[in-house]
């Protein structure tokens, strides 16, 4: 009688030994440390310990029971050891600041925050509606196997050992609280700008230097020509004549002679570069280089060497040093010394007219108005201002001297120059109106300058532009308060300002172990 092949099929498949599975581990064993984990890791739990899972050691249960019981458990936290940047991170001060979360890991796991989304607030929830905790004990039924532990002996803890295991770690625990920040804040030090004197000296060395140079080159050229004519000169008297010692000219003038003159050329020229542009961009009062020089002729003069030195470097120094580039190089050193020298001069003139002035020290109790007219009159190019008398002693309003500001444009004047004067230079009003016949442009004049004194001072004053313009009685003593307030603030920031440079000059004078010769020009 033939079977048919699934008939067939299905005694094989019964006739066939039951395949097993592999066995779970035991709940008892210890959990290994991660896979390249350095230095090992400890486990801790976070709020139950399975105590009773270590009964059921030497224990084999199935997998269905053994993936049950892990999910019975609570989820703990791995304490860290130790940490170990990558190169890349270990550089990065955002990195390092960081500190360790290990404390609030811990809290997390002691306060049950890790088991699930909301793990104690649903539990929380649930209660509220009414479920009983005997409900919310859904254990699953599962058969035990042969020779093994039933589920409800693996599942079943003493709350004695857990309260003990509990209150043996809170006591070896030395971690802070959560509310405590680990983060370290890395304060970078950041060394101030060098002052102008130090910028100074450096760029006169660099000048001396790149003039040295030039002059060996040039030397050498000329010695070099000088042996060319000697010994063409040799050649043609002696005829036939073998000169077998090696001519010093046949080495001066290869390729690589000129080519080691370029790059020393190069090498100093550039630094000397460098060294005036940090002179030009760091100088405390730029407006007094262009005063002596624009702006744009110093760019387009160290735009003329720069391209100078990269037409030299792309045809390799061929040649050696060309008499029109010479020039350029030397008019541009040369220029820039003098700039140097013209600067100084105008520091030194500027010392002596500020020993001329009274305002700045001595003792003015009772002659306010007297010190400070003579405060702006420093600033004044041409002519002097009328005294500045008291209104109580006035015998009518305005005053000479408010009558003189009255229009605002002298006002503007000063405080423009005395922007001149000042190491913060803005706030400069550069709109203004010349032509005072009208009282619209008096009054805007004043208004220009009320809103600099703001920007620039810190200081508000409040003036009726209306009623000074418009001669009203009202309005004098607000403006004579307000002038009197400009002008003490003005004076106190420009003389701060100036014994502080005068205090850098002194400690530079005295760090440095040579004077500052003037350059050669």
């Amino acid at each position: 009688m033939t079977l048919s092949p699934a008939v067939a099929v299905e005694r094989s498949v019964s006739a066939s030994p039951p395949t097993t599975r592999d066995s779970s581990p035991s709940p008892s064993i210890s959990p290994t440390p991660a896979l390249s984990a350095c230095p090992p890791l400890d486990r801790s739990v976070s709020a139950t310990s399975s105590t009773a899972a270590s009964t059921a050691s030497g224990h084999s249960i199935g997998s269905r029971s053994s993936s049950a019981s892990a999910a019975l458990r609570q989820r703990g936290y791995v304490r860290p050891q130790g940490v170990a940047f990558a190169d890349s991170a270990g550089k990065r001060d955002s990195v390092l600041s960081l500190g360790s979360i290990a404390h609030l890991q811990y809290y997390f796991a002691r306060t049950g925050l890790l088991d699930g989304k909301g793990g104690q607030l649903a539990k929380d929830q649930k209660l509220k509606r009414g479920v009983s905790d005997s409900q919310l004990d859904c254990k699953p039924r599962i058969r035990p196997c042969s020779g093994t532990v039933s589920f409800d002996e693996v599942a079943t803890e003493s709350p004695a050992a857990n309260e003990a295991d509990s209150m043996a770690w809170d006591r070896d625990n030395t971690l802070p609280p959560p509310t405590v920040s680990t983060y370290r804040h890395r304060v970078q030090y950041l060394p101030p700008p060098p002052d102008s004197s130090k910028l100074r000296r450096d760029l006169k060395q660099t000048l001396r230097d790149a003039e040295k140079v030039l002059k060996g080159v040039v030397s050498e050229n000329t010695d070099g020509l000088d042996r060319r004519k000697r010994t063409q000169a040799d050649t043609d008297v002696g005829e036939g004549l073998e000169n077998t010692a090696p001519s010093p000219l046949k080495r001066s003038q290869t390729a690589g002679w000129y080519e080691t003159q370029g790059l020393q050329i190069l090498d100093v020229v550039t630094l000397a570069i460098r060294a005036a542009k940090m002179y030009y961009t760091a100088h405390e009062q730029p407006q007094r280089i262009y005063s002596i020089k624009s702006e744009r002729q110093i760019r387009e003069e160290l735009v003329g060497v720069l391209d100078v030195l990269k037409r030299m470097a792309s045809r390799d120094f061929a040649g050696g040093l060309k008499e029109e580039e010479l020039a350029t190089i030397n008019d541009w050193l040369q220029g820039v010394g003098k700039l140097i020298n013209d600067e100084q001069a105008l520091e030194k003139q500027e010392s002596k007219e500020q020993e001329k002035w009274q305002w700045l020290e001595g003792a003015w109790e009772g002659r306010e108005r007297e010190r400070e007219r003579s405060f702006l009159s420093s600033f004044l190019s041409e002519g002097q201002l009328p005294d500045w008398s008291p209104l109580d002693s006035a015998a009518s309003l305005p005053t000479p001297f408010l009558e003189s500001v009255r229009t605002g444009l002298v006002l503007v004047h000063l405080h423009n120059a005395m922007l001149k004067k000042s190491k913060r230079q803005f706030g400069e009003i550069k709109t203004f109106h010349t032509d005072t016949a009208k009282p619209y442009r008096c009054a805007e004049n004043l208004r220009f300058w009320i809103k600099a004194v703001e920007i620039r001072w810190e200081l508000k004053i409040k003036v009726d532009v209306t009623g000074v313009v418009h001669n009203k009685e009202a309005a004098w003593p607000d403006f004579d308060a307000a002038l009197l307030e400009w002008c003490k603030t003005a004076r106190e920031g420009l003389t701060g300002e100036w014994k502080e440079s005068m205090k850098l000059k002194r400690s530079s004078t005295f760090s440095s172990a040579y004077p500052e010769p003037e350059l050669a020009i």
